[in-house]
C-alpha cells in the first residue's frame, strides 16, 4: 500500500459523537496492529490527550487554520503521518461550522479540503428512519467539492433500526453507511465544564476503549472503511534529521492532572531550537528537577486541585527560589492561576471561579511590552478557555497583551503569564526567543 490512508471524522453538530467514534476507530485499528496517527481540528487540548493515550507512542497534533499557515498545516499532517498505516483527523463542532456563519473559515470542511483527505460523517440516529437520508443528503450537497465517503451512526436502538437507517441513506445518497454504535452511556467520557475530562485525569481509559472495540467487532465494516480512506496522495517520505546536535538549555514542563494543556508542536519547536524538556508534577513532586534554565507551565484544571497544590509547600518554595535566582517562567492560563497569591504568590491578585466561560475563543493579540518571548508591537493569535477571573486590587504591573480594549497578563522580566494560549507554529521565533533567553541565563550564546 503506497497510497496515504486518512479520514476526517466529522459530525453534524457538537456532541453528536465525533470523539467517541474517533477513539473507537483509533482503538480498533491499534488493536489490529495498525500504526495510527491522530489529529484534531482546532485548538482543543482534551481530545488530543485522549488520542495520544490510545495511539501511544504517537502524539496527536492540532490542525488549526486560525493559528497556522496552509504550508505549516500540510507539512505537519504529512510529516506526522510518515510511517503510519492510517491517519485519523477528528473534526471540530459541526462539519461546516467555523469562524463565520457564511464562510468555511476554521471549519472541519475547510481542513479536509486543504489536506485533500476524505470525510466520514457521524450522525445521531436516535428517533430517525428515512429522515436520516434527508439529513445526510443535505450535508452531501451543501458543498459538492467536499469528498464525503462514508457515514457512521450513533445512538442506534438495535440492529434492525440500523438496517432501516442504512437502507434509506444509501438509497438516497449513494454514500455507504459503515457502522453504528448503540445508545450506551457506559462508553462515553464524563464531561467537565463545557468539555471532557482530560486524559491525564482519568487514570486509564482502557476500559471504555476496550468496550468500543468490542462493539465495533460486529458493527463496523472496517475493511470497506480502509478502502474508502485511501487518498490520491502517496505515503510521505521524511528523513529524520537532528536539528540540534547538542542541548542548549533545560526547560522544566509542568505536566500532571492539573497541568496538561499543551500543543505538542510547541514541544517539538522548543526541542528543535535546542531545549531539553524535563517534565515534573506541581501536584506530586517536592522539588523542581535540577539544573533548569526555564519553566513552562501550561493550562489545565488547577482549580480542581486547590488543596493538593496549596499544601505542596516545598514545590511552591522551589519555584519561588528558581524565580528569585533569575529563572525564566512562561505560564499560560492554568500556569497563571498557579502563580497568583492563592498558590505560589509570584503574581498579585486572586482567582475567582465563575459559572460560565470568560473571554472564550480566538483572539487577535497585540503585544504592548517587549518580553523574552516577543517584541513590543507584534501581532499574535491566541486562544482563551477559562472559567475564572483574575482579580487584582491594583494594576501596578506590566501587562504584555492588548486584546481589543482589554489588557491581559503579567510580566516582570523573568515571569510572563496570561490567560492566552499561544501556538508557537504561528511564529517560530517564539520558541527561539525563549531558548535564547534561557541560554543567556546559563551564560551561553545562542547559535542560530
Amino acid at each position: 500500500m503506497n497510497n496515504l490512508r486518512a479520514g476526517v471524522i466529522a459530525g453534524t453538530h457538537s456532541g453528536v459523537g465525533k470523539t467517541t467514534w474517533s477513539l473507537a476507530l483509533m482503538s480498533f485499528f491499534r488493536k489490529k496492529g495498525f500504526e495510527v496517527q491522530p489529529f484534531k481540528v482546532g485548538p482543543d487540548y482534551i481530545d488530543t490527550g485522549f488520542h495520544s493515550r490510545v495511539c501511544y507512542p504517537r502524539k496527536s497534533r492540532n490542525l488549526d487554520r486560525f493559528f497556522l499557515s496552509e504550508g505549516y498545516l500540510k507539512n505537519c499532517f504529512l510529516k506526522n503521518s510518515h510511517g503510519a498505516d492510517l491517519s485519523i483527523v477528528e473534526g471540530v463542532m459541526g462539519l461546516f461550522d467555523g469562524k463565520s456563519p457564511v464562510t468555511e473559515d476554521g471549519s472541519t470542511a475547510q481542513m479536509a479540503k486543504l489536506l485533500g483527505i476524505p470525510v466520514f460523517l457521524v450522525i445521531d440516529g436516535a428517533g430517525l428512519a428515512r429522515s436520516a437520508a434527508a439529513l445526510v443528503k443535505g450535508y452531501q450537497t451543501f458543498d459538492p467539492q467536499l469528498d464525503l465517503r462514508g457515514v457512521f451512526v450513533n445512538r442506534v436502538g438495535s440492529h434492525r433500526h440500523f438496517e432501516l437507517l442504512r437502507e434509506a441513506i444509501e438509497k438516497e445518497t449513494g454514500i455507504p453507511v459503515l457502522g453504528w454504535l448503540p445508545n450506551d452511556s457506559q462508553v462515553s467520557i464524563p464531561e467537565r465544564h463545557l468539555g471532557l475530562q482530560t486524559a491525564a485525569e482519568i487514570g486509564s481509559i482502557q476500559v471504555r476503549t476496550d468496550q468500543l472495540v468490542q462493539l465495533l467487532e460486529d458493527k463496523l465494516d472496517w475493511e470497506r472503511f480502509l478502502k474508502l480512506s485511501e487518498t490520491q496522495a502517496k505515503k510521505p517520505v521524511f528523513e529524520h534529521v537532528d536539528t540540534r546536535l547538542e542541548t542548549l538549555c533545560r526547560i522544566g514542563v509542568a505536566y500532571d492532572q492539573a497541568f496538561s494543556f499543551y500543543y505538542e508542536d510547541n514541544f517539538d519547536l522548543l526541542k528543535e531550537a535546542g531545549a531539553e524538556l524535563v517534565f515534573f508534577s506541581p501536584l506530586k513532586d517536592s522539588q523542581l528537577p535540577p539544573d533548569l534554565d526555564a519553566l513552562y507551565l501550561g493550562g489545565g484544571f488547577p482549580e480542581i486541585y486547590v488543596q493538593a497544590l496549596s499544601e505542596n509547600e516545598s514545590m511552591k518554595e522551589s519555584i519561588r527560589k528558581f524565580h528569585k535566582e533569575g529563572g525564566i517562567l512562561y505560564c499560560e492560563c492554568g500556569g497563571l492561576i498557579y502563580m497568583t497569591e492563592q498558590f505560589v504568590g509570584l503574581i498579585p491578585g486572586r482567582i475567582k471561579m465563575t459559572d460560565r466561560l470568560q473571554h472564550f475563543g480566538y483572539h487577535e493579540v497585540e503585544t504592548i511590552e517587549s518580553t523574552f518571548l516577543f517584541c513590543r508591537g507584534e501581532k499574535l493569535r491566541s486562544h482563551e478557555f477559562h472559567y475564572s477571573n483574575w482579580e487584582v486590587d491594583s494594576m501596578d504591573f506590566v501587562n504584555p497583551y492588548q486584546i481589543g480594549t482589554r489588557k491581559d497578563g503579567f510580566y516582570d522580566g523573568r515571569l510572563l503569564a496570561s490567560y492566552q494560549h499561544l501556538h508557537f507554529g504561528q511564529n517560530k521565533k517564539l520558541a527561539i526567543n525563549l531558548i535564547k533567553t534561557a541560554c543567556r541565563k546559563r551564560g551561553e550564546a545562542y547559535a542560530a
